[in-house]
Parts: C-alpha cells; structure tokens; sequence
C-alpha cells in the first residue's frame, strides 16, 4: 500500500509542474571550430508552423578564410551536408575586431541579416551596434508558400515553397548559443 501512495505522491507532483517549464523550448550550443561547420535539420510537423528563440554569439574561432556564422532557415529536406536549392531564414555573422580601435571595447562586431536563396544577405543596419553575447530574438513562420522572418521589431517577408520542410540550423567558426527553441505548429 506505501508503494502505490508514494507513486501517486511522485505522479501527482509531475503533474503540478508549471507548463512553462515544457514551453521554455530546448537549448542548442553549436560550437565550431575554425574552419568547420556544423548542421542540424529539425523535422516538422508540417505545415503551417513557427520556430522561435534566442541567438548569441559566445565565441570566434580564428580563421582567415571564414567569418563566424550561425543561420536558421527554413528549407526541403535534404541530403545531410547538401545545401538546399532554395531556403529562407537569417544570418548571425560576427567579424574579430581590434578591441582598442573598437569603440564599444567588444572583441567583435555582429550583424544579422536576412538570408534567402544564397543571394546576397541584406544586414540590418540597428544589429551591428550589439555586442557579441547579446541575446538576439527571432522567430520564422511558414504557411507553405512564405517565411515571415522576425528579427527583433523588424520583420520581413520572402516567398518560398519546401517540400517536406525542415528547419535548418548551421554554424561556423564559433560557438552560438541558441536558447527556448521552439517549432509550434499553427493549425
């Protein structure tokens, strides 16, 4: 008879967990070294759905070839270590900086940026003021033919259709840190 009180003693305790504690999404530190990447394809369950959360930056690796970068995109499923033909998403880029010429002390300067297709990313001018190891907020919202991108207050919106879609992490040459990821289906 103690047995079965004390499991519904445990069971009823697990039960009076605050939901916030399982909508506080889960905590990715990517972290690369110079030259390297790494790549993480979360699944969804279909569409329409938004993935949320935090970026930092935390590190550089030293590197003379690649800048530091960390992307989330929305893209098809792909083989891993292929590129997908067509995403939509956005960049963290971070550049090492000489700490005496830079005026706010920072080791290096950020910026974020819109990032669709492979073409040229478009760098919100407000996001390279931050210093690296701030938190940076984003969200992505798919519908099955747009990706609405928030970054902070600014928003954008880029058209695009993904079979199968994923969300698409990617670092390099340093350590990001992504914090209460979430993917929530909209339906």
């Amino acid at each position: 008879m103690k047995a079965i009180s004390w499991l519904y003693v445990i069971g009823s305790a697990f039960l009076a967990l605050p939901a916030t504690a399982a909508a506080q999404g889960i905590t990715y530190d990517c972290d690369t070294a110079a030259n390297h990447f790494s790549e993480l394809d979360l699944p969804t369950d279909g569409v329409p759905f938004t993935v949320s959360g935090n970026v930092q930056l935390n590190s550089l690796a030293a590197s003379k070839e690649y800048a530091a970068v960390a992307r989330v995109q929305i893209a098809p499923s792909v083989a891993p270590g292929q590129p997908p033909a067509v995403f939509a998403g956005f960049a963290l880029t971070a550049l090492p900086v000489d700490p005496k010429k830079s005026p706010s002390g920072a080791t290096a300067i950020q910026a974020l940026s819109w990032s669709v297709n492979g073409k040229d990313d478009e760098i919100l001018p407000q996001s390279i003021m931050a210093k690296p190891g701030t938190l940076q907020p984003f969200a992505l919202s798919y519908d099955g033919s747009k990706v609405l991108v928030t970054l902070g207050s600014e928003t954008k919106s880029f058209p695009l259709g993904a079979t199968k879609p994923v969300v698409r992490i990617v670092c390099s040459t340093g350590e990001f840190l992504f914090t209460d990821l979430t993917i929530k289906s909209s339906r």
